[in-house]
C-alpha cells in the first residue's frame, strides 16, 4: 500500500528583512513605491510581437539600491511574452569563481514573503546532460548567504505569480555558454524569461579593487569599466563579457549575463538598456561603488 505523498521541500529565504523587506505588504508597497520609476530609456515602450522566450540582465544588490531596475527590467521583459507572461522563469545567478561546478537547488519551493516560489529541481539534470560534458552542476541544499537568486524570488513572485522557477548558479567560464545552449533546449515548449543577475564593477578599497585610486579618478574608472561590459552585453558577445568579468572584474556574476546574452545572439533578439546608474548615485559620498544595469533583449 503505497504510503502518503513526500511533503515539498523548502528553501528557506535568508536575506528577508535586510537585502529586501520581510513582510508581503511591505514588499507590495516598496513595489508600488516604484511606479514613477521607468528606466531612462522608458522600458515600458520596449513592444514587439508577443513570442516564447525573453531574456534580461537585472542587478542584485539590496533593493534600496537597484530594486527598482530590476523591476522595471523584468516587467518589460515579462511583457514581450503576452498578457499571461511567463509559465517559467529561469533565474541565472552567480557568485562563482571561474572553473566552479555550477550550482542548482533540490528544494521544491524557495520561501519568499509572497507565496514560496514553485521551483523545477529536476530540470538542472536535464540541462547538465544535454551539455555533452561541458557543463556540471552542484546541488546545494543548505544556506548559501549568497544573494543572486534570492534577491529577484520576490519580484519574480509578484509579477509572475503563476510561474514556476529554475534557479541556478552559473560560473563566469566557457560552461556558461553550455548552460545558455543546454537552456534553450530544455526550455522548448515553454514561455519562458530567462533572467540573469549580477552586479557590474564593485569598486573600492572595501572591494580590494581600486586600480585608479579613490575620488573621481576611481568614480571614471569604474563608470569606463561599466560601459565595457555593457557594450559587451547589449552587443551579445558572451565571451568578451566573460573576459571583461574576469580580467577586469566588470561583472560580479559574468557567467549569468553570458548565458543569457549567448541565448538572445542564438535567438537572433535585439537589445535594449532599460537603465545604468551606480550606488554612489543613490547614496553619494561613499568611498566604493558598484554598477548596475538593466537589459532587455526583445525578439
Amino acid at each position: 500500500m503505497p504510503g502518503p505523498p513526500a511533503r515539498p521541500t523548502l528553501r528557506k529565504a535568508h536575506l528577508a528583512g535586510r537585502w529586501y523587506p520581510a513582510r508581503a505588504s511591505e514588499v507590495r508597497d516598496e513595489i508600488a513605491g516604484w511606479d514613477a520609476y521607468s528606466g531612462r530609456d522608458c522600458a515600458h515602450a520596449i513592444s514587439g510581437v508577443p513570442g516564447e522566450t525573453a531574456m534580461c540582465v537585472v542587478p542584485h544588490a539590496g533593493w534600496f539600491f537597484s530594486g527598482k531596475l530590476a523591476a522595471r527590467t523584468l516587467e518589460a521583459a515579462g511583457a514581450l511574452l503576452g498578457p499571461d507572461g511567463p509559465s517559467t522563469v529561469a533565474v541565472l545567478g552567480g557568485h562563482l569563481a571561474p572553473g566552479s561546478e555550477s550550482v542548482s537547488y533540490s528544494e521544491d519551493l524557495w520561501e519568499t514573503p509572497l507565496d514560496p516560489a514553485e521551483l523545477l529541481p529536476r530540470m538542472a539534470p536535464e540541462i547538465q546532460e544535454a551539455s555533452e560534458g561541458k557543463l556540471r552542476f552542484r546541488s546545494w541544499s543548505g544556506p548559501t548567504g549568497d544573494n543572486t537568486v534570492e534577491v529577484e524570488l520576490p519580484l519574480v513572485r509578484h509579477y509572475f505569480p503563476r510561474a514556476r522557477v529554475l534557479a541556478v548558479r552559473a560560473a563566469p567560464d566557457a560552461s556558461a555558454l553550455a548552460l545558455g545552449a543546454g537552456l534553450l533546449r530544455a526550455l522548448a515548449g515553454r514561455k519562458a524569461l530567462v533572467v540573469a543577475s549580477t552586479d557590474l564593477t564593485h569598486y573600492g578599497a572595501a572591494y580590494g579593487f581600486a586600480p585608479a585610486g579613490p575620488g573621481p579618478a576611481g568614480e571614471s574608472f569604474r563608470e569606463r569599466n561599466d560601459r565595457d561590459f555593457i557594450d559587451a552585453a547589449l552587443a551579445m558577445d558572451p565571451e568578451l563579457m566573460l573576459d571583461l568579468g574576469n580580467m577586469r572584474h566588470a561583472a560580479c556574476s559574468a557567467g549569468a549575463a553570458a548565458a543569457c546574452a549567448a541565448m538572445a545572439s542564438a535567438l537572433g533578439a535585439r537589445s535594449r538598456l532599460i537603465d545604468y546608474y551606480s550606488s554612489s548615485d543613490v547614496l553619494p559620498g561613499g568611498e566604493q561603488s558598484v554598477g548596475y544595469a538593466g537589459i532587455v533583449y526583445a525578439p
